[in-house]
């Protein structure tokens, strides 16, 4: 006799017992990734008949090298960051740290070789203006309080429940 609850007929789970089959349904999950595929097909080609126009080294280069600082920095980061948050945060407060910390770390991507200052030319003030460090730490403070109002908030209505 199975101690499980009944599945209910909900398309998106899967089957535990037969788990890589059951990811293949419904059929209509396929047609997501038709658009991808048809990217990245898109972008091969494009690589392959730029021809001198793509330094092909230095894209290499840059492709390894990403994949390289996802595997090995930040995904293991990230699962750090969620270990320490099922530990240290309550239920009801972890949706908000994860996305106060997912779109702080996008927005430290994106703006750090502006805060780096890469491509700065002497000559052209005009180019890099501001203090980019600056602006990214308030804008990275203001996210993560955000986070934590929306956190706060969530934890107390959940107590109130309870």
């Amino acid at each position: 006799m199975s101690t499980a609850a009944p599945r209910a007929a909900d398309p998106y789970l899967s089957d535990p017992r037969r788990p890589a089959t059951s990811a293949l349904t419904p059929w209509w999950r396929w047609l997501f990734l038709l658009p991808g595929l048809a990217a990245v097909l898109y972008g091969v080609r494009g690589l392959l008949t730029a021809g001198g126009r793509v330094p092909l080294d230095s894209w290499l280069t840059w492709f390894v090298g990403s994949a390289l600082l996802s595997d090995l920095v930040i995904t293991p980061v990230w699962i750090a960051l969620g270990w320490l948050s099922t530990r240290l945060l309550p239920r009801a407060a972890r949706p908000a740290a994860v996305v106060g910390a997912a779109v702080s770390g996008v927005l430290t991507l994106v703006a750090l070789p502006f805060v780096l200052g890469k491509g700065y030319d002497p000559a052209n003030p005009s180019f890099l203006p501001r203090d980019y460090g600056q602006t990214l730490l308030v804008l990275v403070l203001v996210v993560l309080a955000v986070s934590a109002v929306v956190g706060t908030v969530a934890v107390l209505r959940e107590r109130r429940r309870s």
